[in-house]
């Protein structure tokens, strides 16, 4: 798919409904606010944050091979994947590594654009052209196998280094992030605690509160029926709703296998990446 052609005819019919906005971010790379919490270090993870302002030059222009997400703060395979990508962007720094939130603001031309059906979605990109596409949660290598990537010398030294380098002990460290967006057109409320030990991610907990407006409350019971049959955790009612729970070791969180060599300050950015306010 020739991502030039379709984005600027995109671009064509959305500048008859809107004005563009000029002056934005060409590249913005997520890092956690230190001011925020004592003894948390700036953290560049390597991510660059895509919107309709900057994706010509992002993606368009790009010289290098692009590993593009599409993601929604409301979708757990989503956050699962954040170390996934933070390891590869860090690793591999001959690939780009560009994330779209499809809640955010500004990002109408990349959705007539691309192809979007499910979340997350990775684009895997060369030149401008389309070469593969994967949904769901993936490991690192089917990321890459689907680029046609092979890692330069520097690029696998890189990463050989990256993976001997040593952790300081620090103890147990927490980490409670939080963000407002919208569950199939429903106002919902995500809460993602994490427990970091010294080497690894050791705990991870998903909570999902979802609100249901007094005009749907006769569907409430089916739409909880429907998510407790697909498996994802733990679903009951609650006074405007219901909640969704998706704790370390359920069955859906074990089969995400979710990537935990993440550090508290990497995995702090890379949720205020996707739009997450942290404490």
């Amino acid at each position: 798919m020739n991502l030039k052609t379709s984005f600027f005819a995109s671009v064509i019919a959305f500048a008859t409904a809107t004005t563009l906005i000029a002056g934005s971010f060409s590249q913005v790379h997520a890092k956690a606010t230190a001011n925020t919490k004592k003894n948390v270090a700036d953290e560049d993870i390597r991510i660059v944050k895509v919107d309709d302002s900057n994706f010509e030059k992002e993606i368009l222009h790009s010289k290098a091979p692009i590993i593009l997400e599409i993601s929604s703060t409301s979708c757990p395979p989503c956050l699962v994947m954040i170390p996934t990508l933070i390891g590869i962007a860090k690793n591999y720094r001959d690939i780009k590594v560009a994330s779209v939130g499809i809640d955010e603001p500004n990002i109408e031309k990349i959705k007539n654009t691309l192809p979007i059906q499910a979340f997350p979605t990775f684009f895997l990109i060369k030149d401008g052209q389309i070469v593969n596409r994967l949904v769901g949660v993936v490991k690192e290598e089917q990321l890459l196998q689907a680029l046609n990537y092979t890692p330069s010398a520097q690029a696998a030294n890189a990463s050989k280094s990256q993976a001997k380098k040593p952790s300081k002990k620090t103890g147990d460290r927490n980490l409670v992030c939080k963000v407002n967006g919208q569950f199939h057109g429903l106002k919902n409320l995500v809460t993602i605690s994490f427990v970091f030990g010294d080497t690894e991610i050791k705990n991870v907990d998903i909570v999902t509160d979802v609100f249901v407006p007094p005009e749907m409350s006769d569907k409430r019971e089916e739409m909880m029926a429907h998510i407790r049959a697909s498996g994802k955790g733990e679903v009951t009612p609650t006074m405007a709703g219901f909640q969704m729970h998706i704790d370390n070791d359920c069955r859906f969180m074990k089969a995400m296998d979710m990537k935990r060599t993440s550090t508290y300050g990497e995995m702090r950015a890379g949720l205020e990446l996707q739009g997450f306010k942290c404490e």
